[in-house]
Formats: C-alpha cells, structure tokens, sequence
C-alpha cells in the first residue's frame, strides 16, 4: 500500500493477488454518509465532497432509514497484473448497490452497474454481488453508493481465473451437497415404502426441497455464470422448506402425543409457508420476506425451546440425540435470520468453502442417521407391542377355549364333577402313599439307628456292670477286669462323640473350630486311650517332619478314631493294624491298613452311606455312622476317604486333608 499526497489511500495488486483467496480491501475503503440524501451524484463522483470520506473502520456498513452509503476505495495495480478484475461485495438484503467507475476525463465517472449475483448457498444466509472492473494504470478510484442496504462488507478482489476457481469448487460443494440430498430423498423413500413410517416420508420431502433449492442454484448457471436465478422462486423454494421442516419435526418429536398444541401450531406454521410460497411466485416475495424472517425466528426459537422441554421436564431422553442436532442447526438458523435481519453483527466475512460443505453433509447425513435411528426404536416398540397384543389374544383365546370347555362339562356336569372328585382322590390318595412310605422309611431308619445304638451302648454297659461285680469276689484278679471296664468305657465315649459329631455336622449353622495342628501329634494321640492289647497291635509310620494342617481337632479325632477302630474291630487278634502318614503333593495322606476279611464289592459303592452296615460288617457290632462321619469331616475340611483296596488280605482306607500353604 502507498499514499499520494492530496489523494485517497492507494491499495496496490500485483499478478499474485486473487488466485488462490480474495485480495481484501480492508482499510483502504473510505465511507461517506449522507443521511438526508441531500448530495447528488454527480457532486460526489466530481470529488466535491472528497475531503468528508472517512476509513469505514471494523465491521459491516448498514445504510438504512434514509441513509445513503457512499463508498470509495482506491487500486493501482503492477504491469504484470491484469487488468480485468472481479469485486465482490456482502450485501445481505441488499437494496441500490450501484458502482461508479472512473473516466478519461478528471473528475468524472461512467454511469452505474448493478452488481451481479452468482449462485451461492441454498440458504438465505448471504447474497454476493460481484462487478466486473477494468483497472487502468497507474492507479484508479471507484465509487459505490448504497442504499436500503443493512450489511454490506466482505469487499475484496478476485482475478478471473481465481474466480473461476472459486465458482468451480463452489458448485462441486453444491452438486456434492445436492447429490447426498438426492441419494437421502431415494433413499427414506424406499424405507417408507418398506416400513411404511411416515417420518422417512417427511424427511424425504424435505431432502427434495433441499434438492430443488440446488437446482434452482445450480441449474441457471449451466448456461448464464452470472444468474443465480429468479428470486422470488428462491423465496417459494424455502417457504416450502420451511412448511416441510416444520411437519418433520413436528413428527420427529412426536407433537402429537407429548404436545398436542405444538402439532397444531406446527400444521398452521406449515399453511402460513405454503400461502406466502403462493405469494412469493406472485412476484411479491421482497415485499412479505421481513414478515416470514420474523415468524421463523419464532418458529425456530419455539422448535429449540420444545426440545428442551421434552428432555427437561417430560423426562424423554430417547430425543437426546435429535434435541441436540435441530438445536445446533435451529440456532445458526436463528444467527442467520438475526444477521439478515440487521438485529445482529456476527463479526467478519468468512468466505463459504470445503469446511461448510463438509458441516452441510455432516448434517444431512447425522439427521438421516437419527431419523433411521427413531425408525428402529419405534420398530421396536411396534414389535414388542404387537408381542403383547398377540400375548394379549393368545390369553383370550385360552380364556375362550376355558369357557367353551365349561359350557361343554357343564352339560354332563354330574359326570364331570364325579370323574374330577375320583381323579382329585386318587391323586390325594397317590401323594398319601407317598408320604406314608417316606414316614416310614424315616420311622424304619430312625428305629433301626434307636436299635442299634441300644445294642451299643448296652454291651458297653453290660460288660462294665460285670465286671465291675466280679472285683469284689475274693480270688478275682482286678486288672483283667479293669481293661474290660476302660475298653467298654472307650467304646462308649467313641459312640457318644460319634452322635454328637453327626447331630453337629447336620446343624444348620455349622461353624468349624479351625487351628493349626500337626497330624503327627494328632495320631500319636490316638494310642494313648487304647487298651494295651490294641496298642500293641498298631503299627506306625510316620514321614519325619511336621504335617501341618489347619482343621477341627476335634472332628479330625473323630475321624481317624473311627478309622482305626475299624481296623481294629475287622482285623483278626493276632494281626497287626498299620497307621501310615506320607505327604503327597500339597496333602497329607494317611493310610489305615487293616487284615481283616474284606468288603464285598456289591457293599462298596454304599460303604460311606448313613447307618448302612455291610454283610461283612453285621458280624461286629456298630452303628453304621463311623465311615459316614470319616467322608463327612475329610470333605468339610477340603479332603476326601477313599477305600484304596479291599481284598480277602483285608482293606485299606486312605484320608487326605490339604496342607497349610507355606507363608
């Protein structure tokens, strides 16, 4: 940029300058203002009023209420620039934009042109006006005058092949943008042929507006560049957008069922497009397009506000998603109507380009998610309820057979009733026989248990009674007597700990008393209560070292008791009774051998069964408990009793309980 003196700030353009982007004029644009439109062109365009232009400063100019805007700017361009060049202006609304270009002849200016207008987005956001310009050397000054016109800004410079560049991406963003249209139009199409849903029906009508909005853009440019199309078919076009939106969203969000009020409004809105699209192709779309600004803003602002009244207060958050999207779009709706309006200044011109073509598809594409997304839980929703409905007729229907059936027995009521009271009885009489079998095989297994512990407990006692009389004969020896008496004794004491090991592993809170204990010390301490015949017979082999387990020294007695008394009772007099502990693994085994006749293999598999006593096992006396107990204590402990061998050479049983893990 340079300056000349007595002359308007001069912006030079070189062959580089408005290729790739605009060549903006920014502060070199001087602004005259005058608000009685008192100064006539020619006085202005001789330069008699030059010395009252002022820099027109940050933001747009507005030129309303009688105000005439006159705007001066300055170019000179280098001998590599061309001399033809395009200026593009932002004019929304625009009234009297007439530009002024300069002569031969000092001072004067030739007659105005009226700006062009090239085809730019479908919405109503922005209206250019480009001129063609023919810049002398070395430098020139132009002269605009603007009138009726709330915005104008944006001035800049494009040469021809940038601005051809410019129209070229431009209607690739807009064919691209028409094509998704289409292609979604086709698309909800088939779907409502399908699913016969009438929102894909709405949203495909207004993908057809949308379609016919980049027609009416692209379409006269195919054959004039400069013709964006007769306006007031643009202004028809978004009324119809406007009635098409309105009935979508209306049944996007259900009107109907939340708000009943809004559905109506949404139908009238909808009339209200449809008579002042009928006006606009009158012709008289510039005069009624303030009006139908204004009832949009209120349409928009009701749309956003109804959207937060579902999720917020009728607690719908299946609208989340669409609430969000026709919000964020109803909101730069709103700035748009409010920018052309002339009620708001959004800040600088920001050219259109592949950022706002890409948030056009991303809208068109995200909203037809959300309306097939709607589609599908409403599909959902008709699927479940026509689950329920035919749930609903199956049971009338067995409520229909259950009636027929009674009207049909009631004819031959007194067989029916007769043939129901036998069946009802026998059934009674069938759970009866049952009930009195399990009675009395408990009765059979609890006398059979009273029996036997009878029997036990007498011998013991029988024996002790004896032989407790006979030490007081004269000539009877005391100590035989007294090993009766402490083996009877024993026998007893391992009867009762055997009981009440049974009642107290069959308690229903049954909590074991678990401390660490060493299985070594625990068989060593089963000989001390064994007469000297019977402890003479065991025979102990324990692994040198400590077998530590965590377990119930009480239970745990019990069990290897009932083991070796086993032994004891099943092996012959003469033999041996062999006590084995190895640790195999992360387990202490302990091995109780004995010689006595065996268990026959028929009696095995029940061997550890409540009260059962083998053929074997009904030559000596007991209970049928100690084997049951030995398998009930080994499992609560983590273990298990297994019979490892059962031969004529006699059995051997084997208990094994984990060891304590190592700290």
């Amino acid at each position: 940029m340079f300056w000349l003196m007595a002359a308007p700030p001069v912006l030079a353009v070189t062959a580089h300058d408005g290729i790739d982007e605009p060549f903006r004029l920014g502060n070199s644009v001087e602004v005259l203002r005058d608000t009685e439109s008192q100064w006539s062109t020619e006085d202005v365009l001789a330069g008699r009023h030059d010395a009252a232009f002022v820099p027109a400063g940050p933001g747009p100019l507005g030129c309303t209420n009688g105000t005439v805007c006159w705007v001066r700017f300055s170019i000179a361009r280098t001998l590599d620039a061309p001399s033809l060049w395009w200026l593009r202006i932002r004019a929304l609304r625009p009234g009297e934009v007439a530009l002024y270009e300069p002569t031969t002849t000092p001072g004067r200016a030739q007659a105005a042109q009226v700006g062009r207008q090239f085809p730019l987005s479908w919405r109503f956001v922005s209206t250019d006006l480009f001129f063609e310009l023919q810049q002398p050397q070395p430098w020139a000054s132009y002269y605009l005058r603007l009138a009726d016109t709330p915005h104008a800004d944006g001035f800049s410079l494009w040469q021809p092949r940038g601005f051809e560049r410019q129209q070229r991406q431009l209607a690739t963003y807009l064919n691209t943008s028409m094509g998704v249209a289409f292609a979604l139009m086709m698309i909800n199409l088939v779907f409502w042929r399908w699913l016969r849903d009438a929102l894909f029906l709405h949203f495909a009508l207004v993908m057809f507006v949308a379609v016919l909005l980049h027609a009416w853009q692209t379409v006269p440019a195919l054959t004039i560049d400069e013709q964006m199309g007769d306006l007031n078919l643009r202004g028809a076009l978004q009324c119809l957008l406007q009635a098409a939106t309105a009935l979508f969203t209306a049944r996007l969000f259900d009107y109907r069922v939340h708000a009943p009020w809004a559905a109506r409004t949404a139908k009238a809105y909808a009339v209200f497009n449809l008579l002042a699209g009928a006006v606009s192709l009158a012709g008289h779309y510039a005069a009624i397009e303030p009006w139908t600004a204004m009832l949009e803003l209120l349409s928009l602002s009701a749309a956003m506000g109804l959207a937060g009244w579902l999720l917020f207060v009728k607690r719908q958050p299946q609208y989340v998603w669409p609430a969000a999207l026709m919000s964020a779009l109803s909101f730069s709706s709103v700035l748009g109507r409010l920018q052309w309006l002339g009620w708001m200044q959004l800040g600088a011109d920001v050219p259109l380009g592949a950022s706002w073509a890409a948030a056009r598809l991303f809208y068109m594409l995200l909203l037809a998610i959300i309306v097939a997304d709607r589609t599908r839980r409403a599909e959902l929703e008709v699927r479940n309820a026509r689950r329920r409905a035919l749930d609903d007729a199956l049971r009338v229907e067995r409520e229909l057979e259950a009636r027929i059936t009674q009207r049909t027995h009631e004819l031959g009521a007194s067989n029916a009733r007769l043939a129901d009271e036998v069946e009802r009885r026998s059934d009674a009489e069938a759970s009866l026989q049952v009930a009195l079998q399990s009675e009395r095989k408990a009765l059979g297994q609890q006398r059979q248990f009273v029996a036997l512990v009878s029997h036990e407990f007498r011998n013991p006692l029988a024996v002790i009674d004896a032989a407790a009389q006979s030490i007081g004969l004269p000539g009877v020896e005391t100590q035989p007597r007294a090993v009766k008496i402490r083996r009877a004794v024993h026998r007893l004491a391992l009867l009762v700990d055997n009981c009440l090991a049974e009642e107290r592993l069959h308690a229903d809170r049954l909590k074991l008393r678990i401390e660490s204990l060493d299985l070594c010390v625990l068989i060593e301490g089963l000989i001390e209560p064994l007469g000297p015949a019977d402890r003479g017979r065991l025979a102990l082999n324990l692994q040198a070292g400590a077998a530590p387990v965590y377990g119930d020294p009480a239970l745990l007695d019990i069990a290897l008791h009932n083991l070796v008394q086993n032994a004891i009772k099943y092996s012959p007099p003469e033999r041996e009774v062999r006590i084995t502990l190895r640790i195999l693994g992360r387990e202490a085994c302990i091995d109780v051998e004995d010689h006595g006749e065996g268990i026959r293999p028929e009696d095995q598999p029940r061997i550890f069964e409540r009260f059962f006593r083998g053929t074997t096992s009904t030559k000596a006396s007991g209970t049928g408990l100690g084997l049951f107990l030995c398998d009930e204590i080994a499992r609560r402990h983590g273990g298990a009793v297994e019979l490892l061998r059962s031969d004529a050479r006699g059995s051997t049983f084997r208990l094994r309980i984990p060891l304590q893990a190592n700290p």
